[in-house]
């Protein structure tokens, strides 16, 4: 009976055993491995956990009754999820991630014409309130994979670091603010004070 020893590859890696690579490849992904079945606009809690995959996320729900929403966080970036499309505040069929900023006059509508110029996934916009404002829907009509949510969630996060590094702070900085970031205030139009 052969020996248990490992194999071993030729080449670069000449002398590393096969199964150490493979185990060190199963653990540098172990959460995508935790990422499985659908998303639909039932499941809130589900959208929740995986948000807080990227950071805080609680799920909340308006007093006015508009529906469910989740305030989260990334990068340390607020932002919320609000679910949209709804049958009695549930069974919605699309969502919307949403930040925005305090602008106190430093970001103007042209930075918004040209973020929406230059960018595919999100829009932006100067809210009710004059806040710089960036957005990211999503369909949920017929579910989504918890894959493609995932990678929804990432595409976000490079949205609002973009964001944040070319519209933000490069508002704050034409403004003399030294180019800081402002987190995002906390109600925008429409959207309760319970965001804070």
């Amino acid at each position: 009976m052969p020996s248990a020893c490992p194999v071993r590859l030729a080449g670069p890696l000449t002398g590393v055993p096969v199964l150490a690579i493979a185990a060190a490849l199963l653990s540098a992904t172990p959460a995508q491995a935790q990422l499985g079945g659908m998303i639909t606009g039932a499941d809130i809690d589900r959208v929740a956990e995986l948000a807080a995959r990227y950071g805080p996320a609680e799920r909340r729900h308006d007093d006015t009754g508009d529906g469910p929403w989740i305030r989260a966080e990334i990068d340390s970036v607020v932002y919320t999820i609000t679910f949209l499309n709804c049958t009695d505040n549930e069974n919605c069929t699309s969502l919307q991630l949403r930040a925005w900023w305090e602008s106190a006059g430093a970001h103007t509508i042209e930075a918004m014409n040209h973020w929406n110029r230059e960018r595919r996934f999100s829009k932006a916009y100067l809210d009710i309130n004059n806040n710089a404002t960036v957005e990211f829907d999503v369909n949920l009509a017929g579910g989504i994979t918890a894959v493609n949510f995932d990678d929804t969630l990432q595409w976000w996060q490079v949205v609002l670091q973009e964001f944040r590094e070319t519209v933000i702070d490069a508002g704050w900085a034409d403004e003399g603010a030294g180019g800081a970031s402002i987190a995002p205030s906390p109600a925008p139009g429409g959207l309760p004070d319970a965001v804070k």
